[in-house]
């Protein structure tokens, strides 16, 4: 799914952008279970630390050391009162299973309830705590999981999206030139999907010029390409996507979304006048349109308040 008209925020026109995400761990909270027994061996193991990891003790060292290091950064968010977030550690910590998960990661506690975790949060969807998110170094999402239903329910999740990661890795070996648009918009919609847009947008661009692309796909890799290129701030670019995808949309609902996108390029530049001239075309020239209510809502909204009456 791509951008379509719901607000005049341009920001917000991207936040349905590419639906299809990678299928990353989500549990509920349970109510609290007593740690199964150990093995005698697990048990008389000496723990100096969650997983015998060394833990950074902020973001940025935990980031700065993952990409130093080559490794993963596994962010684990706790809250002050917080009886699973006790109960999750209890189950975790002392496993031989999450020291060999830890291996290749940069491990750090963050504050769920605290105001600095707030963005962090916004971008990957922190609903609850506890939760565990893992990410590369420059942030591409690799596994979220939010709350806790217990051991081997996280262990199942945390190995299959670390093997779709993996996977992917894989497929970045692939120079991009010799991509088909499929393949590459494939590749770029997951980029984006992962919260890293500046490595989607190569992809989307090979996609959108790739030979025979098949039905629809370079539509599909303008329209996200648009948006993406918006949101890395450059509007110009995205004002040449949008208007080619126009030029050659046939399908007519794509068409309106993509001349409504197009309105909003002018707003992320406070250039109300432009858009506002934009969305008064789009009602002349699509007056049936489903679209017609929102747009004349936008169009009151930017209008200029009338002179009183003398």
């Amino acid at each position: 799914m791509y951008p379509r008209i719901r607000t005049v925020s341009a920001k917000a026109a991207l936040a349905c952008l590419f639906a299809a995400a990678p299928a990353l761990a989500q549990s509920a909270p349970t109510p609290a279970q007593a740690p199964p027994a150990k093995p005698r061996a697990e048990a008389n193991r000496p723990v100096k630390s969650p997983g015998n990891a060394q833990w950074a003790k902020t973001v940025d060292e935990a980031r700065k050391r993952a990409e130093a290091e080559n490794k993963l950064v596994y962010y684990e968010f706790e809250s002050q009162d917080c009886d699973d977030c006790r109960r999750m550690q209890g189950l975790l910590y002392p496993a031989f299973d999450f020291e060999a998960l830890l291996i290749g990661m940069v491990p750090v506690k963050v504050r769920y309830d605290v105001g600095d975790s707030k963005p962090l949060q916004e971008l990957y969807g922190i609903a609850t705590a506890p939760a565990v998110l893992i990410t590369t170094p420059s942030g591409r999402l690799v596994f979220l999981m939010n709350g806790f239903k217990d051991a081997p329910d996280f262990y199942a999740h945390v190995h299959k999206d670390l093997d779709l990661h993996r996977q992917l890795k894989k497929k970045l070996e692939t120079p991009i030139d010799t991509l088909s648009a499929k393949d590459a918009l494939a590749i770029g919609r997951e980029l984006y999907a992962r919260k890293d847009p500046k490595a989607s947008l190569p992809y989307l661009k090979r996609a959108s010029v790739a030979p025979n692309p098949g039905p629809a796909v370079r539509e599909t890799a303008l329209e996200g390409l648009a948006a993406v290129e918006l949101e890395l701030g450059d509007a110009a670019a995205s004002r040449t996507s949008i208007d080619q995808l126009i030029a050659i949309a046939k399908n007519p609902d794509q068409k309106e979304s993509a001349e409504l996108f197009r309105a909003q390029i002018p707003l992320s530049q406070n250039n109300p006048d432009e858009a506002l001239a934009l969305y008064k075309k789009f009602v002349k020239d699509h007056p049936n349109s489903k679209y017609l209510s929102q747009v004349q809502s936008f169009i009151a909204r930017l209008s200029p308040p009338a002179a009183p009456a003398p």
